[in-house]
């Protein structure tokens, strides 16, 4: 079983992520507003916009054509390790499941390995603790790894809890196109976190920048309620917030699906910091191999996960349900390594073109991903999965 609390990070390397910080919060997107984009070609492909179904389109193949999953070995591991996992938001919601998943259908006592979670507010705050070495492995999304990495942080992407974007910007009735958030107030978790970089893009294509809305801070578990309250005029929901919300107050807009905005962008990673993958090898190679058992079993096996995400998540079992079919169906929890380059790449490019890195020295595929934990990982569990489009 896993303790979950409320994490203080000591202030170790906390100069370096101020300074990413700073750099997102003073510089500004570029001025032009962005192209339409084009299709995606990497799957899945959006669906067209509805109130009801904001979902990605329905893959190619089903999940029983897949590999199988790691088998439970015959006895445990002789040996036990132990590595402490920060989890980026509190509490999960569903695309950071596979963590949990792994560890409330024993995956982790199967490769002999204690996971003890701690839960934050932000990727941002997590991967503080990540770089410091409070914390063996974060998750954390994109966004402040890549400003991290381009800052000298020793730190590297060793697998993902979900690469592909499954986030809608909901915003209330009076709100139907993107011009009409000037000057309103969006809620966000940190400036350069998860939720204000998803805002940005937004904007951009309208030609605003972040000057042109009030930031108001928001917790992941007030996200839904300061929406409704009109604490706020727009944020961020994940698609299990999505449900909730419109659960509760019919009339929100579910003005865009950011997997349209930026259609290769790559949401998450697992990251360790450089001295934790020398030391801990085995053990960092053990989380992933049973994460990514998880993952699997997210698709193979969604009666023996739906009362878990009710439980982790604190939704209702209607709204898992829609969201969990919603994920499903766009392949949002990978299946192998998760950490293809052309979706990095492109994320690289456009976390530039909206000030969240330097458009000099940008980090490169190789300086952000070590690959050969995940893919011994990946070959403990039987090897890649095949012939579906999803499967990343």
């Amino acid at each position: 079983m896993y303790r979950a609390e409320r994490f203080h990070i000591a202030r170790s390397f906390g100069a370096l992520l101020a300074a990413v910080v700073l750099l997102a919060a003073g510089c500004a997107p570029a001025s032009q507003p962005a192209a339409k984009p084009a299709a995606s070609s990497a799957p899945p492909q959006a669906s067209p916009a509805t109130q009801q179904n904001p979902t990605v389109a329905q893959a190619s193949a089903p999940a029983s054509q897949a590999s199988p999953v790691a088998t439970r070995p015959a006895a445990a591991p002789p040996d036990k390790l132990k590595l402490v996992y920060g989890n980026p938001v509190t509490p999960p919601s569903m695309v950071h499941l596979p963590a949990y998943v792994a560890n409330r259908l024993g995956f982790f006592d199967e490769v002999g390995l204690e996971v003890e979670f701690k839960s934050f507010e932000g990727g941002v705050s997590a991967l503080r603790g990540g770089i410091s070495g409070g914390l063996d492995v974060i998750g954390t999304s994109s966004d402040p790894l890549f400003a991290a990495i381009q800052a000298g942080a020793p730190i590297k992407a060793i697998g993902t809890y979900a690469p592909k974007l499954s986030v809608v910007i909901t915003t209330a009735p009076d709100i139907h196109t993107v011009a009409d958030l000037k000057g309103r107030r969006i809620g966000i978790q940190d400036v350069g976190g998860f939720n204000e970089v998803m805002a940005r893009l937004l904007l951009q294509s309208a030609g605003l920048t972040q000057r042109d809305v009030q930031y108001v801070s928001i917790a992941t578990a007030n996200r839904v309620p300061a929406l409704i309250n009109g604490q706020v005029d727009a944020t961020v929901l994940h698609i299990d917030q999505y449900y909730a919300a419109i659960s509760q107050k019919p009339d929100l807009v579910n003005l865009a699906q950011m997997w349209e905005v930026v259609p290769d962008w790559w949401y998450s990673a697992f990251v360790s910091n450089e001295t934790t993958i020398r030391e801990k090898r085995e053990a960092l190679v053990r989380f992933l191999t049973a994460v990514i058992k998880a993952q699997r079993t997210l698709y193979l096996d969604p009666q023996a996960v739906k009362p878990i995400a009710v439980e982790e998540t604190r939704r209702k079992p209607e709204e898992v349900e829609r969201a969990y079919e919603d994920l499903v169906r766009g392949g949002v929890w990978n299946v192998n390594d998760g950490m293809p380059r052309h979706m990095i790449e492109y994320t690289v490019e456009k976390e530039a073109e909206v000030g969240i890195i330097k458009p000099e020295n940008k980090p490169t595929y190789e300086q952000i991903v070590e690959r050969s934990l995940v893919d011994e990982a990946v070959r403990r569990n039987g090897g890649p999965w095949t012939g579906d489009p999803r499967w990343y």
